[in-house]
């Protein structure tokens, strides 16, 4: 680090995913890096503290869900930290909440280099680093081998995204949804985004066998396939799944797509955990921690939420670990101090507790954190399998009222684009537009299935 005054303690984050999420561009640390790096400041203003992301710009317009009252709990009290958690809605664009939290960092004058960084060899003289860079995270890989304690895939998902004009609707549930629903062969969940410019954002998510996804993996963020030039790379049951859908909307909503703006990619919702999450190098004198999806992955809305959580026991621990009494309490509401405080008090028995070592406490209320968290992600796995036999034998009955006739069910899912009067030709449809103002709240907190 040339020119650069050592740190204590360097965040890595901005690991490129190469092509798992969206893009290679597209996946960066993330807020968990700098969420850790604030209330670091926060609690030790003498530190000496440095962040690396490898992009200048955050890129991620999806949205996620915060469980603010437990993800929250017990945080450094400040008045930017709190000022900006006060404000966040229950639903927050990433790129929004990114923002925010690069907008603290500047004005605790934390130190941010934007830079690739590809091996940690110029950090040997720093005392600690910390890993949150991501799913795919280099630190992971470099110190701790990427050894697992838990790898595996619980859901298959098809994803299928297209613009239309106009706001778009939801089919009436008792007339049309359900008995469309019935007559599919994989779960589908729809999304409807807000209308800007006329258009809008509009996402369906099926819920796919292993078989399916096999044949179809190769439609990726990176390389999606489309519904006008790739219907003879998918089985003929998942198209007419989607054409049965795409038609009961266009007929019975409405729904004006754009044409050509039917983008198809698949992702395998996994969870994993690290075998270790502390790691202490002798040699070095260096402690290296993972934080974040470096640390353990879950998919269903908990992957951002848990990260928070472990970097306010990082943060805590790390303050426990340099024995800093310049602790700052001021800044918040009275609930927020008191919490803040019990946190604090818990933090210092559990450090106790590990012989007066808070990263190992910090470490065991990582694994246990994870292993708690996987199994409530396979539980919702298995409602989901339940949920779809259920969708199933509903379909299969002969004695159902509520159901498209064989003779409609053969119509809708005819796949003959040039038989639709309301799909809109445009000459200069861009489907990339989808991702721009992406205004929708997904299912899934996607994670990538590979981890190595």
């Amino acid at each position: 680090m040339e020119g650069i005054e050592t740190p204590q303690i360097v965040i890595v984050g901005g690991k490129n995913t190469n092509g798992y999420f969206i893009s290679s561009d597209f996946y960066l640390g993330g807020p968990v890096g700098l969420f850790t790096g604030v209330q670091i400041k926060i609690l030790i203003p003498d530190i000496k503290l440095a962040i690396y992301e490898k992009h200048t710009e955050y890129q991620r317009k999806h949205v996620l869900r915060l469980n603010k009252v437990t993800t929250f709990f017990g945080f450094p009290p400040h008045p930017l930290l709190t000022d900006m958690i006060n404000k966040l809605p229950s639903v927050v664009r990433t790129s929004v909440l990114e923002g925010q939290l690069l907008d603290i960092a500047k004005q605790l004058e934390i130190p941010i280099h934007y830079r690739h960084i590809t091996n940690l060899s110029e950090f040997s003289n720093v005392q600690m680093i910390i890993g949150a860079d991501g799913s795919h995270s280099l630190v992971r890989q470099i110190v701790f081998e990427n050894k697992m304690n838990y790898e595996n895939v619980l859901k298959y998902v098809l994803e299928v995204k297209y613009e239309v004009y106009g706001q778009g609707q939801k089919l009436d549930y008792v007339k049309y949804q359900y008995r469309t629903q019935k007559q599919m062969k994989y779960i589908i969940q729809e999304h409807i985004g807000t209308e800007n410019d006329n258009r809008t954002p509009i996402t369906i998510h099926l819920l796919i066998d292993q078989p399916t996804y096999e044949q179809m993996k190769e439609a990726t963020y990176k390389n999606p396939f489309y519904l006008h030039t790739h219907k003879h790379r998918m089985p003929n049951d998942l198209l007419d799944t989607i054409m049965l859908w795409l038609n009961v909307k266009k007929e019975c909503a409405n729904e004006k797509r754009v044409e050509n703006s039917e983008r198809i990619t698949t992702i395998a919702l996994a969870c994993y955990a690290s075998a270790n999450v502390v790691h202490y190098d002798e040699d070095k004198a260096q402690h290296i921690c993972l934080v974040g999806d470096a640390a353990f992955g879950v998919p269903f809305f908990r992957s951002l939420n848990n990260g928070i959580i472990c970097s306010r026991k990082l943060a805590s621990c790390i303050e426990l670990f340099f024995k800093s009494n310049s602790t700052q309490t001021s800044g918040g509401s009275l609930l927020n101090n008191m919490t803040y405080e019990w946190t604090k008090l818990v933090n210092r028995v559990h450090s106790l507790i590990n012989l007066n070592q808070p990263l190992q406490a910090y470490s065991q209320f990582v694994q246990t954190l994870a292993g708690k968290e996987i199994i409530v992600a396979q539980n919702k796995a298995h409602f989901l399998f339940a949920a779809d036999m259920m969708n199933k034998i509903n379909g299969a009955v002969p004695w159902q009222v509520n159901r498209w006739s064989e003779k409609e069910v053969d119509h809708f899912k005819r796949s003959d684009d040039d038989s639709s009067a309301e799909i809109v030709h445009e000459e200069h449809a861009s489907v990339f537009e989808v991702d721009e103002e992406y205004d929708l709240v997904q299912e899934f907190d996607l994670i990538p299935a590979s981890t190595s």
